[in-house]
This record gives C-alpha cells, sequence and structure tokens, in this order.
C-alpha cells in the first residue's frame, strides 16, 4: 500500500495492523529453527514484521527509511542467514511425510516407475534430466506432488517452478520460472540468468537437490538453456566438472504435454 498507493499516515496504518502483518511470523521462525517451542515477545514479531516490509521494499528500490514516521527494524535481533534457503527447508516435515505415504500409495505402475527413477537420481546425487510427457488428466501433476512431498519430508530442497503464473499456483512451493531463476525478458543465444557466484540465490541452487519444470513446452529454449548455462557456472566453484554437466549435474524434471502447443506459422491464415 506505501508503494503503489497514497498513504497519509503509514505509521498509523502499521500500529492497527502489525499484528496481522506478522501473524505467520512466529510459525515460520519454529520451523525454520526446528524449534517448535519457541516464544517471541510482541517487541521481537514487531521488529520481524518490519524486517519483512523492508525486504519488500528493497525489491522495488525503496526503504522504511523513505517514510520518516516509520520505525526500523533492529538488525541485532533478526536471524542471520540465508533467507531463501530458510524458505525452502521451513516445511513441516512431519505432515509431509503423512502426505507422503498417503500419495505414494496411489501412484499407478507408469507413476512409480518415473518416481522411482528419479528418486534414485536425487539419493545418489548423481544428476540426471527428465522429461514426464502426458496429456492432461495423466495424472502428472500427482505424481510432482508425491516427489516433492518424499524429498522435501527428508529435510531436502526441491525447487518447484512453471512456465505460467497458473500453472505455478497448481504445485505447493511453485514459483514462475522467470521469477525464481531470473531469466531476461528478451532471451537470445547467449542469454544468462541475473543469479551471480557466491550470492544467497547461488547458495540456493547450489543447495538445491531437483528443480522441477511444468509446462516445459510452452517455454522457449532460450531460457532452458540461459538456466543451464547460469547453473554451470555456479556449481562449477564445487566441482569443476559440473562446467561440462548439463544443468550443473543437477537432477531436472521437466513436464508438459506437446499436443497443447501447436505450431504457430508466422503471417499464415487462419
Amino acid at each position: 500500500m506505501v508503494l503503489f498507493c497514497e498513504v497519509a499516515d503509514p505509521l498509523s496504518l502499521w500500529e492497527s495492523n502489525w499484528k496481522l502483518i506478522i501473524e505467520d511470523i512466529l510459525n515460520r521462525q519454529r520451523c525454520i529453527l526446528q524449534f517448535l517451542e519457541l516464544i517471541l515477545s510482541d517487541d521481537q514479531l514487531r521488529n520481524y514484521g518490519l524486517y519483512e516490509i523492508e525486504q519488500i521494499l528493497q525489491q522495488y528500490g525503496r526503504s522504511l527509511r523513505d517514510y520518516p514516521q516509520m520505525p526500523q527494524p533492529n538488525m541485532d535481533l533478526i536471524q542471520n542467514g540465508n533467507r531463501l534457503i530458510q524458505e525452502e527447508m521451513s516445511y513441516d516435515v512431519s505432515s509431509l511425510k503423512r502426505e507422503h505415504e498417503i500419495l505414494i500409495s496411489g501412484l499407478n505402475n507408469e507413476q512409480r516407475i518415473i518416481y522411482n527413477s528419479i528418486m534414485e537420481a536425487v539419493a545418489t546425487e548423481r544428476g540426471g534430466m527428465f522429461f514426464v510427457y502426458g496429456h492432461g488428466g495423466t495424472g502428472k501433476t500427482y505424481l510432482y506432488r508425491t516427489i516433492l512431498s518424499g524429498i522435501r519430508s527428508k529435510g531436502k530442497i526441491a525447487l518447484v517452478v512453471a512456465s505460467s503464473g497458473i500453472a505455478a499456483l497448481l504445485l505447493p512451493g511453485g514459483r514462475t520460472a522467470h521469477s525464481r531463476f531470473h531469466i531476461p525478458i528478451n532471451v537470445n543465444d547467449d542469454s544468462t540468468c541475473d543469479i551471480k557466484q557466491r550470492t544467497q540465490a547461488a547458495e540456493l541452487l547450489s543447495k538445491t537437490s531437483i528443480i522441477l519444470w511444468d509446462e516445459a513446452p510452452m517455454t522457449h529454449r532460450n531460457c532452458f538453456e540461459a538456466v543451464d548455462r547460469t547453473l554451470r557456472d555456479i556449481l562449477q566453484i564445487e566441482d569443476p566438472q559440473n562446467a561440462e554437466k548439463p544443468f550443473g549435474g543437477k537432477v531436472v524434471v521437466l513436464g508438459g504435454d506437446f499436443r497443447q502447443i501447436l505450431p504457430v506459422v508466422r503471417k499464415g491464415r487462419r
């Protein structure tokens, strides 16, 4: 609201709504720290709320300092660390284990073959690229959820992206590929993602066990190639041989249905 609306008194807005804004912070910190008995005071919760607002403002080149009447977060009270990794590790492991047990029991034979192949690649850390192909209604999303719950229940990081926002909403923790990997809007044969070595985003990618990319056929090949170059560049720090492996040696699962992608003839007739 302070970014895109004319708020006359941001401080009054904050004071009257801060309890709603920080509603989920305590639970999130308990998951991140794996300490279910964690208790935070009102001052600590307010501080975390201000810190979250500051992070959002910084994404748009602004800061709470631009609003002199607003209080500033006390960084000494904030848990340091990679926020991107903390977000991906904040899932409830026990509930994911129960969900995984239910989902895996419902896999059919073809789904189970795919599931076993992908989970083996993740467990052995040998990398690999997979493509899950099937028309609508064949259970691709069900299979993805089974894989994700199985990996996350073991405390590993699984990044879920899709080529469109609607498809991303169907998967837990899903985001668009452009948002997650910072893919340029105008891509070409030499494009790379805007992720530098030794940044928090690079650290997240290095600790990721699997990347699942849904609705892949609707994305231009240059986007995949940009992600491929970026992962090779980031992961070669850990092992120089990763520079020669597809996607830097990560397990990558692409999915979609080519029958939904009709050929386009430029300036063609109906």
